[in-house]
C-alpha cells in the first residue's frame, strides 16, 4: 500500500509539474506575439504614412523593410487591384484559383465555383455543375445558407457549401474587394502570379523586370485572360502584410486593410478598414520571401 500511494503521489507530481511547464510556454508564447504585434502595428503606420507622401504616384505591389529596435521588419503592400474579387471574377479565374492555389481537381474546382456563384447570386436556382442554394444547405446540414448578395469581405466565403478551413486559407491571401474583374499586373503578388500562371518564379520575374515588359510576358500566356496592363492611379484600398521573425526563429504576421483616402472624422490620415489578429506564419516562404 505505501508503494501504491507513493506511485499515485509521484503520478500527480509529475502531472502538476508538466502543466506548469505548459502553462509557462503558453505565458512565454503569448509575451512573444505581444511584441510582435507592438513592432508590426509600429511598421504598418510607418508604411501608411509612406504611401500617402507617395499619392501622386501610380499604386503597384511592392515591399518595404525597416528596421525597427534590433528587429528587421518586411511590409508587402497589395494595391487591392492585384487581388481576385470573387464578386465579378469570372468562372475561369475562380476555377484556376481554386486548382491551381487550392489543390483542387477540375471536378471540385468546378462544382465549388458554382457553389461560390450560388452563394452570391440573387435567385434560388442552383446553377452550373453542382450549384448549391438554401435547399441544398438545409439538405446537407450546413449552418449557413447562400447570401444572395455581393461579399462585403473574402472571409464570407468559410459560410459556401463545401468550402473547408484548410482550403480557405490557402486562397485567403490571394481574395480582395476590388469591383474589377481582372487583375492589375503591376499590383498582384508574385505568389498569385505564380499561382494563375502555373509558372513557379514567374511572379518574382516579372515584378523585377522592367514596367513595360510585364504585360507583355502575362498577357502572352494561357492566363492572359486573368491579368489586366492598366493601373489604378492615385489612392486607393490597400492591403499590408507585415512579417517579423522573433528570437525564438518564429515568424509572426499582421494583416491590416487601409483606404488611403482622407476622411475628416479619421483619427489619422486615412482609415483603417479591418485588421487581423497577430499569428504564426509557418512557412513564408511559400508566400513571401523577405
Amino acid at each position: 500500500m505505501v508503494l501504491w500511494l507513493v506511485a499515485a503521489l509521484s503520478l500527480v507530481v509529475l502531472a502538476g509539474a508538466q502543466g506548469v511547464r505548459l502553462q509557462a510556454q503558453r505565458t512565454a508564447l503569448d509575451i512573444e506575439r505581444l511584441r510582435a504585434e507592438s513592432l508590426l502595428d509600429g511598421a504598418v503606420q510607418l508604411v501608411a504614412q509612406r504611401l500617402l507622401v507617395e499619392k501622386n504616384q501610380d499604386s503597384q505591389y511592392k515591399v518595404q523593410r525597416l528596421s525597427l529596435g534590433q528587429s528587421d521588419i518586411w511590409v508587402e503592400v497589395t494595391p487591392s487591384g492585384g487581388l481576385v474579387d470573387v464578386n465579378v471574377a469570372s468562372e475561369a479565374l475562380l476555377q484556376a484559383l481554386l486548382q491551381r492555389a487550392g489543390g483542387l481537381s477540375p471536378g471540385e474546382a468546378a462544382i465549388l465555383t458554382s457553389r461560390v456563384r450560388d452563394y452570391i447570386d440573387p435567385d434560388d436556382t442552383p446553377a452550373g455543375v453542382g450549384g448549391a442554394e438554401a435547399a441544398q444547405y438545409r439538405a446537407a446540414g450546413w449552418p449557413s445558407v447562400p447570401r444572395n448578395a455581393a461579399l462585403d469581405d473574402p472571409s464570407e466565403l468559410r459560410s459556401v457549401l463545401g468550402m473547408t478551413a484548410g482550403l480557405y486559407e490557402i486562397i485567403a491571401p490571394h481574395l480582395g474587394i476590388n469591383g474589377q474583374q481582372r487583375i492589375e499586373i503591376d499590383s498582384a503578388p508574385p505568389a498569385l502570379i505564380d499561382a494563375l500562371t502555373g509558372q513557379q518564379g514567374l511572379g518574382a520575374r516579372i515584378r523585377h523586370s522592367p514596367p513595360d515588359m510585364r504585360a507583355g510576358v502575362l498577357l502572352s500566356g494561357a492566363a492572359a485572360e486573368f491579368f489586366s496592363p492598366t493601373r489604378s492611379s492615385g489612392l486607393q484600398t490597400m492591403r499590408l502584410r507585415a512579417f517579423v521573425r522573433a528570437e525564438s526563429d518564429r515568424w509572426w504576421l499582421r494583416e491590416v486593410w487601409v483606404d488611403l483616402s482622407e476622411r475628416p472624422d479619421a483619427l489619422t490620415p486615412w482609415t483603417t478598414l479591418s485588421i487581423e489578429p497577430t499569428r504564426r506564419f509557418g512557412k513564408p516562404e511559400q508566400e513571401f520571401a523577405p
